[in-house]
This record gives C-alpha cells, sequence and structure tokens, in this order.
C-alpha cells in the first residue's frame, strides 16, 4: 500500500515531466520558427543576388518563394519581410509587385549618352489600355508606357498587352495593326458584331475583379481610377481615383506612369530621385568627356563645334532640372526638359555619326 511520500514522490514526478514537456515542447517550436526564419533569409539572399546579376547583365531571369510569403509589403528602397521590419534594396532601382513568383527583368530609358537601366520583377500582370479620343495622342502615350514594361518573352511569368473601348478603331485588323508595337503579345478585347468586329464596352469593375491593371488614355477627364491625360511633347498628367477624389501626378515620359501604376506615390516619388540623382552625374561626365575632346586639337578642328552644342543642350537640362524635380511642376518646364533631352538625343547621334564620341 502506497504511503503519503510514494504519493508525493509520484506527483511530484507527474509535475516535472509536465514542466521537461513543456520546455522541450518550447524549445521545439523556438528551433522550428529559427528554422524557417534561416530559410526565409536564405530565400531572400538568392532573390537579392538574382536581382542583382540581372541588373548587371541584362539576362532576364525568374524567380519563385518556394511556396513562401516572404515579401510582405514594398516601401522603395525597403521590402517589408516576414522575418524583418525591412531589407534594403540600394543601389538598384527597383520597380516590384509582390508575388509567390517573379520574373525579373532589366528595363532601360535610353538617350545614347545616358541609359538609366531599372529593375521590374513582376508576377503575371494584364495591363489593359482603354484609349479614348484622338489617336495622335492616345497612340504615343500608351507607346511610351509599354516601352518601359518588360517583353512577355523567354519568362516564367508574362506582363501581357490589351487594348479594347477604342474610340475611334473600326475593326479587328485595323486596330492590330495600329497597336502593332504591343508585339505579337497583344490581346484585342473584341465583340463579334452583325458587321464584324467592334472594340468590346469595358466595364472597368468586371476588368478590376479579373486582375486586370486598367489604364485609361484620354484628353479628357474621365470617371475611372487611373486615367492618363497626355499634353504635348511626351509628358501629361496622371490621376488616380482616392476614395472620391483624385491625385494628380506629372509625367514626363512612361517611365513615371509605370512607377505610379504598379507602386504608387512612393514608388514614382523615389524612382525620380533616382534618375535625376544618376542623370545628373551623367551630365557631369559627359561634359567632362566632351571637355577633354575638345581640348585634342585635331578633333577641336574637326568637331568642335557639335561638342561645344552638346555641352550647351546638356548645361541646359542640368539648369531645368531643379525645376521638375519638385511637386507639381510647371507644364511648360517639363515640356522644355522633354525637348532637351530630344535634342541631346540628337546631339550625341550627330556626334556618333561623324566619330566625335
Amino acid at each position: 500500500m502506497l504511503n503519503v511520500f510514494d504519493i508525493f514522490k509520484i506527483i511530484l514526478g507527474i509535475i516535472i515531466s509536465i514542466f521537461v514537456l513543456f520546455i522541450l515542447l518550447r524549445f521545439a517550436g523556438s528551433y522550428m520558427q529559427i528554422g524557417e526564419s534561416s530559410r526565409q533569409v536564405s530565400i531572400m539572399v538568392n532573390f537579392k543576388k538574382t536581382l542583382e546579376n540581372v541588373y548587371t547583365t541584362g539576362v532576364s531571369d525568374d524567380f519563385e518563394f518556394a511556396g513562401t510569403e516572404v515579401i510582405t509589403n514594398y516601401a522603395p528602397p525597403f521590402l517589408m519581410t516576414t522575418f524583418s521590419s525591412s531589407v534594403d534594396m540600394e543601389p538598384i532601382p527597383l520597380l516590384l509587385v509582390p508575388g509567390k513568383k517573379l520574373s525579373v527583368y532589366r528595363n532601360e530609358y535610353d538617350v545614347g549618352w545616358w541609359k538609366f537601366y531599372f529593375i521590374e520583377a513582376l508576377p503575371d500582370t494584364k495591363i489593359l489600355f482603354v484609349p479614348k479620343g484622338d489617336a495622335d495622342k492616345t497612340i504615343p502615350a500608351i507607346r511610351s508606357i509599354a516601352l518601359m514594361l518588360p517583353s512577355t518573352e523567354n519568362t516564367a511569368t508574362k506582363t501581357n498587352f490589351y487594348v479594347g473601348c477604342d474610340d475611334d478603331a473600326t475593326g479587328h485588323y485595323d486596330m492590330r495593326e495600329r497597336y502593332k508595337f504591343l508585339e505579337e503579345k497583344i490581346y484585342l478585347l473584341m465583340t463579334k458584331m452583325e458587321s464584324g468586329y467592334e472594340p468590346a464596352l469595358c466595364d472597368e469593375e468586371y476588368f478590376k475583379e479579373k486582375n486586370y491593371s486598367v489604364i485609361t488614355i484620354s484628353e479628357k477627364m474621365e470617371e475611372v481610377d487611373f486615367l492618363v491625360k497626355p499634353v504635348e511633347n511626351g509628358m501629361g498628367y496622371v490621376y488616380i481615383k482616392s476614395k472620391d477624389e483624385y491625385e494628380e501626378y506629372v509625367y514626363k515620359n512612361g517611365f513615371d506612369v509605370v512607377t505610379l501604376l504598379l507602386g504608387g506615390k512612393g514608388t514614382y516619388e523615389y524612382a525620380n530621385d533616382k534618375f535625376f540623382r544618376e542623370m545628373d552625374v551623367a551630365i557631369s561626365l559627359s561634359i567632362n568627356e566632351a571637355g577633354i575632346l575638345m581640348s585634342n586639337p585635331s578633333m577641336n578642328k574637326r568637331c568642335g563645334n557639335q561638342l561645344n552644342e552638346f555641352i550647351t543642350v546638356l548645361s541646359s537640362i542640368k539648369e531645368n532640372t531643379p525645376k521638375i524635380r519638385g511637386q507639381n511642376p510647371k507644364r511648360e518646364d517639363v515640356v522644355e526638359f522633354n525637348s532637351l533631352m530630344d535634342q541631346s538625343a540628337e546631339k550625341y547621334r550627330e556626334l556618333d555619326s561623324l566619330g566625335c564620341g
């Protein structure tokens, strides 16, 4: 028969066993958490290496997060992750839309004497362009935006372009011809009518539910969520609906529109800051290089006038830039900036054709 001491030992043994089991379970849980965090850190290290490799080589690549949601948010230049409050992505100019499977591309803004490289890391993306009004305004705007989005070839995820609701288009083949610059991957949203094909009516809510990014291009204000309003010389305004109001942004090229589409205000401001800081360095280097070439008597005799004109244009761009870097730049200053950038590209092509570069 058990005495009181034996019963006490049994109860104490049970208590100690429960305590030890609790400690082991806590330790096992902590170990699993450490193991999962280590795995996520390893995934992010590999992802950053992929971004750096693509940025350096220009060769597109795919990346899959192995079924784990590692990235929770992107506030340039920081990635928010499940294991850390932030991961700094400098110095890579990055446009990212989080997803489990991404394709990573390097795109560029090219004016000859300078190329601004940036990375786009995107899941499957469907871009629907809704052009309304004057095709002479809407088609160049679509082209400038499409050039700043990645190619759809040779990648695991695709960026597909769609066109519908064109006020001026009269049929299927006419639309395909007009938008052939969107590559063979263009999809035309058409409706079969008795008289042939006509542009499909666009119900923005329907396409949003189907995960399309809808971009309406119109010279007039439209009641839509994302409106591109072209003005002149490649510039215009983007209007993004926020509750019952519209936020207005000036765009100088398609790159600005894409940053707003993929990331909103934060990405737009970050990308513009990177763009202008890199351009400022490129201008200084190009002016110095042109000055060195002019110091050579034979080169100065052959190319002096052209080099001097090139330096003058670059200096004008440098002088104009502060006017458009702040919020709400004036329309005429942005138009002047685009005109000067076009002139600089033309002057550089002239120097290159003469063998003066």
